[in-house]
């Protein structure tokens, strides 16, 4: 029987929550992409670094994703940055100023195949993740994905009114190349509807 009540989207810290997440995004990905190993998507140090936002309805967890910060002051290396890549030295992405300000990664997306609102649920989740970004003062968020997830993202970006910009591919260690992504503006338009909602 199809769940008509609504989608709530927020930042959770509660480990029953987050453990219904990490499962739902463990059998998401083995789902799409067959080739991940059985142990991808489990629980891993970057989860306990990162801020954990979760899609529910009716009690139950349909879909989630994480964001991780790097700032001046607490550098860090999001997921998408290895040993031989690093965003500040990437010659693209110069102009984004990451070595004097703060920006971010959003990763391990994913909704419940379950839902027949599997669109809805990404882009509730890209507003909530770029609101909890704007709070938090970044202003630049990256994601790597595939190509799919990348279109996805560009029209999530369109509705919210920021902007969107595709770089390079990039290789990964799991043998199938990602596009690295970033959303921009982030603070202008949330500090703008911030405003008008007030």
């Amino acid at each position: 029987m199809k769940n008509n009540a609504p989608f709530k989207y927020f930042e959770t810290t509660d480990r029953e929550q987050i453990a219904r997440y990490v499962e739902l995004r463990r059998r998401v990905y083995l789902k799409e992409y067959p080739f991940l190993s059985a142990d991808f998507g489990l629980a891993d140090e970057t989860d306990k670094l990162s801020r954990i936002v979760i899609a529910a309805q009716g009690g139950g967890v349909v879909g989630g994703a994480r964001l991780t910060i790097s700032t001046p002051q607490r550098p860090q290396m999001l997921p998408l940055e290895e040993k031989d890549f690093d965003l500040k030295s990437c010659e693209a992405l110069k102009d984004l100023g990451l070595d004097r300000k703060s920006y971010g990664e959003i990763s391990r997306m994913a909704a419940s195949p379950e839902s027949a609102h599997g669109f809805e649920i990404s882009g509730g989740l890209a507003y909530a993740l770029a609101s909890l970004a704007a709070h938090l003062g970044l202003d630049v968020v990256f994601s790597i994905c595939p190509a799919k997830p990348a279109r996805i993202n560009r029209i999530n970006a369109a509705k919210l009114g920021i902007g969107f910009r595709k770089y390079q591919d990039l290789p990964t260690v799991f043998g199938v190349d990602m596009a690295l992504c970033a959303f921009t503006g982030i603070l202008k338009v949330f500090a703008t509807a911030g405003r008008e909602a007030a």
